[in-house]
């Protein structure tokens, strides 16, 4: 898989706004930021979106020859920049003039989505669960990107590893899928070498893609995530992040 290049960090400090369970439209400071910069530096930008592209070209026509819609995107070690990843990729895919794409923060332990994004963060997963079963109202619509659709907790939850296995977390995710269709769902997790709370969110998936640190992942790293990956959806491929490759 070719890899993506990019320093942002996979933790970014939670912003200041507070959640709200009902909004519809968002509109997000990282995409405007990215334009701006764009306009500065066009070269700069040209290489960044283009290896976004390539990374979506090869993702999609995967993914449609084989029926899947989901994809959860796994940084292998924490700091590996799995956030900047699917947030890019997501916003990639949802390029294509007739793609509909969410991006799912299942980073429950310490979700990073909304701030990466620099989007108000949605209120809790499971006081969602637990006042009704419907996550569709935590759902908001990207104003400049408008194939995208983000499910981004503003704040951790306790329990993150558990409330994954739920069975109620399970079959919300499939009425989500219910009441917004889409052709591409990114999955944000957790890293897989560190907590279990990856583990649990990789059965929601229908394949994955590895982020490696290019800097700091070693072979020992890898070869840790082949077996703990034993029995999980499959692997698309690995991107090799933060490098200078």
């Amino acid at each position: 898989m070719t890899p993506a290049k990019g320093n942002d960090p996979d933790r970014t400090p939670a912003g200041s706004a507070a959640p709200d369970a009902t909004r519809g439209r968002v509109s997000s400071k990282f995409i405007r930021r990215e334009a701006a910069l764009a306009a500065s530096d066009a070269k700069h930008a040209k290489v960044s979106a283009q290896r976004f592209s390539l990374l979506r070209t090869r993702i999609l026509r995967e993914m449609r020859s084989r029926g899947w819609s989901r994809l959860a995107v796994v940084p292998v070690t924490p700091g590996a920049g799995g956030t900047f990843v699917a947030v890019n990729l997501a916003l990639a895919l949802a390029r294509q003039p007739h793609t509909q794409v969410a991006l799912i923060d299942l980073d429950l332990g310490g979700p990073s989505v909304a701030s990466q994004l620099g989007i108000p963060g949605c209120a809790s997963v499971s006081a969602a669960l637990r006042e009704g079963g419907d996550l569709d109202p935590l759902v908001s619509r990207v104003d400049e990107a408008p194939n995208l659709s983000v499910l981004a907790p503003e704040r951790a939850e306790p329990g993150a590893a558990e409330l994954l296995q739920d069975e109620v977390l399970a079959r919300a995710m499939l009425r989500l899928h219910d009441s917004h269709p889409t052709e591409i769902a990114v999955i944000d997790t957790a890293a897989l070498l560190g907590e279990d709370a990856a583990l649990a969110a990789l059965p929601l998936a229908d394949a994955l893609l590895l982020v490696a640190d290019g800097r700091r992942g070693t072979a020992a790293d890898m070869a840790e995530c082949e077996r703990l990956l034993v029995g999980m959806p499959p692997v698309m491929g690995v991107v090799l992040n933060k490098s200078e490759d």
